[in-house]
């Protein structure tokens, strides 16, 4: 309703509504009986809060720039909005007759119609600095209307203060031309062809008149060639105009400084006005220069330089603040600027949406500006000393604009025709009426016509219409010292008739409308037939005045041939339609009315119906009154195919009432029934905890919900601070099932045939008393240290284990077979500690203990745990290994080997880790050698990294976890000379059969510096593995420089790379690898 208010009605106006109070703040609709809830919001404020304001109307708020509701009296003369019940629209009578009412014509362009508008003609302006380039100016029109309209163009002048308009006449004067809407001026004079123009459109149906335009010219004078000097003041504020030219229409400014085109640059000290003015907030030596004013007509791309002059001072402005235009028109651009500007508010309101600030906060600029943007707008221009505040009272016009245009009319013969249009316009508008094109003065018309027609403002009445004297083109002129707007109309009375529909279908106990909406004029009489029987207008058929037959309700009993019978003067016609009643759909399955099932169980809901073929029926699924929409079903359990509702793993979330509705167009019926859900028993409730003692408790509860089978088991878990999980616990009684010095808290789950439900909320905590450790540490263990340590290794009790604060431990050990009694030691100073150091004499290195560890708390002492041995401490190993000696193994590593050292407590001092290995090279000293730690107990080590044909001394150790003993006497050894340094050159491959290829190569040369080949390895490996799983053929030295690889796959590819070797290793390989498949020459 807003929206259409704010469309309809920019006047503002109050309109009345149907709501009436009842008693104070209870509203009541009288249309339709309902009341007003919510209404806070919506009521405007009361600017007279007076009593008996019992009706309401919609009225606009200035202040608040809003529509909204208005408390009044009811007196008072106001429009209104008319409601329609919606249950007695088909009773309504409406005349709908336009132009096309009585035509049997197919094409819609060529149904005959009076002429109308498709493009009024706009003000134009010539510019006279292009005259010489185009020398010429169009003003167009363009109507529609079947006969295609012709046009005249008028001149308006005033003779004797009477506006007159005179017709152009083309033969009159060669500059002008006529071509269909479109009136061209060639050569055009200024002061012979200004003025105001507008043009008619007519047919045989009569004639329209446009809107007048404005046919001007535009031009721009010339600046005075010289202009004085402008002074002012440093740190002044200064004004500097423009002095434009004579000019017309409006022009645009720029400022140009030292030369042109070298624009002014704008920021928050300088400002160029809309009016061409230039203004300075405040001078600073850089402002000093030659400035001059330039203009360009907003009409064309021509313009004109001013005169340089010098700028030498700079002052504050005082004309603060300004409006363009002074006179804005709604539609229009609305600019707002201040010389020195900083913020812009509107005084009683917000800045209109759609405001746009610019030229650093300057300039407010209103886009499309509306009447409701009218008021006073406020200026703050403020620095770090001052500020100044002034205003601007913004006032809007706005053109005519039709909220009520004129429509076509068919009108009977001697029936009365009221036609009323309505504009709004600021200023307010006037209105007069035109009958083809000639304006209607009710005094100078003949006097058979004087007494019918009737203007009263801005409505037409014509009384007993004669075809003959009343059918022209009509025209609604709506005037203001704005503009002048027409809205057109057309009267044509015709006598064509449209039949009935052929078909009707209609719904068993529901209600039909038959149209019979035949075209006469004047009114026909009516009457309707059934079967060739006539009836009349009553029980359960009515015909209404329009001659529409309305059945309620519908039996089988009304289907038949129905006929409409229209009479008139001017003869009679006859339509006939057929009734068909349509029966509404028809159970074939209903649902059980109670259903019963479990969860996780799976259920389908069936409902089927019967209906008529032609109709479409469809089904609507409902859980406990809500819709189930295939939108909703955020998952797969639940599936709706038609009739049938599948309901995968059923939950108790799935029980309640179900409804099938089934409808089609004519008819709806329903069936329902209630699923039950059986399932484990809800969570039992009141969880209490009592006889609380170090290592038991009572637990007590009531049952929650038995969801349809009796509880015959519970389950109970808990959990304590110490362990956040919940355990389970099978006893109700929890005797001797809880840790001492515990804070606990249980939960129950109750149990039946269809299995357990959910647990409880947790029980209060609460906690058991402290005890004595229970039990023993575990994962008894040691060894290691240093010579003279016995290192003695717990793990220590967890919390809910510790049974009571102060933990500590206490240690035992002995010699094994060799000491009775067990030597102690309590270590309640290191508390909750997993490993205690006990010194022993060095000479009881690497000897076996018995140990063990017992858990003590603040209550007393847990059991001990099981005796464990272990060893004490190594010594480092006091033998060296003997027989060194050391081998080439390739060009970078020496294979070193000794006789094994008897591994025993004397010699090793401990267990025999590995050796450590010592070389350096012959030419230098030992403190250069390098160390390699071999971690395994077998006489020889490889020795890599080294450098080929080069001569190391070695020496072994043996080293256990307590160091290395003694170094072994050296050796001297040599390693290998460089293996191949070249690679196979010249391989090719050859197929053999399908399994074997021949490969042969170039033999290599070795230099000097490499030992003698040994032989080749032909390297070859499937194409889509890795090179490591290749297989080697072995050529030696004297034989031919070929192989043969068999065993190869057909159809398989295969790459293959060659290498020389000896006893420096293996060479280098070929480049690229060479890719053959087998099976292929």
């Amino acid at each position: 309703m807003i929206n259409q208010l704010q469309w309809q009605d920019p006047q503002h106006r109050r309109w009345y509504t149907s709501a009436h109070q009842q008693s104070p703040d209870y509203w009541i609709n009288e249309g339709d009986g309902t009341s007003l809830v919510n209404m806070e919001n919506a009521f405007l404020p009361e600017q007279d809060p007076t009593f008996n304001k019992d009706y309401l109307a919609y009225s606009f708020s200035n202040k608040l720039n809003r529509w909204g509701f208005e408390k009044v009296k009811g007196d008072e003369l106001m429009l209104f909005i008319c409601e329609v019940p919606v249950a007695t629209l088909r009773y309504m009578v409406v005349d709908d007759r336009t132009y096309q009412y009585g035509v049997d014509i197919d094409n819609p362009e060529k149904i005959p119609r009076g002429p109308y508008f498709i493009k009024q003609p706009h003000d134009v302006v010539f510019d006279l600095s292009k005259k010489t380039i185009t020398n010429d100016i169009s003003l167009s029109c363009l109507a529609g209307g079947y006969p295609t309209p012709t046009y005249n163009w008028f001149k308006e002048d005033y003779e004797n203060d009477r506006l007159v308009a005179k017709q152009i006449d083309p033969l009159s004067d060669r500059r002008y031309t006529l071509s269909g809407g479109t009136f061209i001026i060639f050569d055009p004079k200024q002061i012979e062809d200004r003025g105001t123009y507008h043009c008619k459109a007519s047919n045989k149906f009569g004639t329209i008149v446009s809107e007048s335009v404005q046919l001007s010219f535009g031009y721009i004078g010339v600046f005075n060639l010289k202009r004085s000097p402008e002074n002012g003041n440093q740190n002044w504020g200064k004004t500097v105009y423009c002095d434009p030219p004579q000019h017309f229409p409006g022009v645009k400014y720029y400022w140009a400084r030292d030369y042109f085109p070298n624009f002014v640059e704008e920021d928050k000290r300088v400002f160029v006005s809309f009016d061409g003015a230039l203004y300075f907030s405040a001078l600073e030596h850089i402002d000093k220069g030659n400035y001059s004013c330039n203009v360009q007509s907003k009409v064309s791309d021509q313009g004109q330089n001013g005169p340089f002059f010098t700028l030498n001072q700079l002052k504050f402005p005082n004309n603060f603040p300004k409006a363009f235009p002074e006179a804005p028109v709604a539609g229009e651009e609305v600019r707002l600027d201040p010389p020195p500007s900083y913020n812009w508010t509107k005084r009683d309101g917000n800045l209109p949406r759609g405001a746009v600030l610019s030229k650093y906060n300057r300039v407010l600029v209103l886009p499309q500006v509306q009447v409701e943007d009218q008021g006073e707008y406020v200026c703050r221009a403020a620095n770090d000393r001052s500020a100044i505040v002034n205003s601007v009272v913004l006032s809007i016009q706005a053109e005519p604009n039709f909220t009520i245009p004129l429509v076509d009319r068919h009108m009977d013969n001697k029936a009365d025709l009221t036609w009323t249009c309505e504009a709004f316009g600021i200023p307010d508008v006037n209105y007069s009426w035109l009958r083809n094109g000639e304006l209607i003065e009710v005094d100078r018309l003949p006097d058979q016509d004087r007494d019918r027609y009737h203007i009263v403002d801005n409505v037409l009445t014509i009384r007993f219409l004669d075809p003959e004297r009343d059918q022209a083109m009509y025209q609604c002129r709506a005037r203001n010292q704005l503009k002048t707007r027409y809205s057109s109309a057309q009267l044509r009375p015709s006598f064509k008739k449209h039949p009935l529909e052929g078909e009707t279908y209609a719904a068993e106990g529901g209600n039909i409308t038959i149209l019979c909406n035949p075209e006469a004029a004047p009114k026909p009489k009516f009457l309707w037939k059934k079967d060739g029987n006539v009836i009349g207008s009553g029980g359960r058929r009515r015909i209404l005045e329009n001659g529409n037959l309305i059945i309620s309700p519908v039996s089988r009993d009304d289907e038949g041939v129905y006929s409409c019978n229209a009479q008139n003067m001017h003869g009679f016609d006859e339509s006939h339609g057929r009734l068909i009643v349509l029966q509404g759909p028809r159970f074939i399955q209903q649902m059980i009315p109670r259903i019963v099932t479990s969860v996780q169980q799976n259920i389908e809901l069936r409902c089927q119906a019967m209906s008529e073929e032609l109709l479409d029926v469809a089904y609507i699924w409902t859980h406990n009154g809500l819709r189930i929409k295939d939108s909703d079903l955020f998952h797969t359990r639940v599936n709706i195919d038609g009739g049938i509702l599948d309901i995968q793993n059923t939950t108790f979330a799935e029980a309640g009432d179900y409804e099938c509705i089934i409808k089609s167009a004519v008819g709806r019926i329903a069936t329902r029934t209630s699923v039950i859900v059986q399932g484990p028993p809800g969570p039992p409730g009141a969880v209490q905890v009592d006889d609380v003692g170090r290592t038991s408790a009572s637990i007590q509860w009531t049952d929650g919900a038995s969801n349809g089978r009796p509880i015959y088991m519970y389950t109970i878990s808990g959990r304590t601070n110490w362990n956040s999980t919940w355990a389970n616990i099978s006893e109700t009684n929890l005797e001797n099932s809880l840790s001492p010095w515990s804070t606990y808290e249980f939960r129950v789950s109750a149990c039946n045939q269809l299995g357990c439900g959910q647990p409880s909320a947790p029980s209060p905590q609460f906690n058991t008393l402290t005890d004595r450790p229970y039990k023993a540490p575990s994962k008894i263990g040691g060894g290691g240290g240093k010579i003279g340590d016995l290192t003695i290794t717990w793990e220590p009790l967890k919390p809910q284990d510790q049974n009571a604060p102060g933990i500590y431990y206490k240690i035992f050990w002995r010699r094994t077979e060799k000491d009775t009694e067990f030597q102690t030691l309590a270590l309640k100073e290191y508390g909750n500690v997993n490993k205690f150091v006990v010194r022993i004499q060095q000479e009881w290195f690497f000897t076996q203990y018995d140990v063990k560890v017992q858990a003590v708390n603040d209550i007393g002492y847990g059991p001990e745990s099981e005796i464990f041995t272990i060893y004490s401490a190594e010594d480092m190993p006091q033998v060296a290994p003997t027989q060194v000696s050391a081998r080439s193994f390739n060009s970078t590593a020496l294979n070193v080997s000794w006789l094994p050292i008897e591994q025993t407590r004397e010699k090793i001092h401990g267990r025999l880790i590995g050796h450590r290995l010592k070389y350096w090279k012959k030419d230098n000293a030992e403190e250069t050698a390098v160390y390699y730690l071999s971690r395994s107990t077998q006489p020889w080590a490889l020795v890599v990294g080294l450098q080929p044909d080069t001569y190391y001394y070695v020496k072994a150790m043996a080293y256990n976890s307590a160091g290395e003993g003694p170094e072994s006497e050296r050796f001297l050894e040599r390693t290998f000379r460089k293996a191949p340094q070249k690679p196979p050159s010249s391989v090719h491959v050859f197929p053999v059969d399908p399994s074997t290829v021949r490969v042969v190569w170039r033999y290599v040369a070795p230099s000097l510096e490499e030992e003698p080949l040994i032989g080749y390895k032909v390297r070859v490996w499937a194409y889509d593995q890795d090179m490591s799983t290749a297989n080697d053929t072995i050529v030696y030295v004297g034989s031919k420089l070929e192989a043969y690889i068999n065993n190869l796959s057909f159809g398989k590819t295969y790459n293959m790379r060659l290498l020389a070797f000896s006893n420096g290793g293996d060479g280098r390989m070929s480049s690229p690898a060479v890719t053959f498949k087998m099976g292929e020459s």
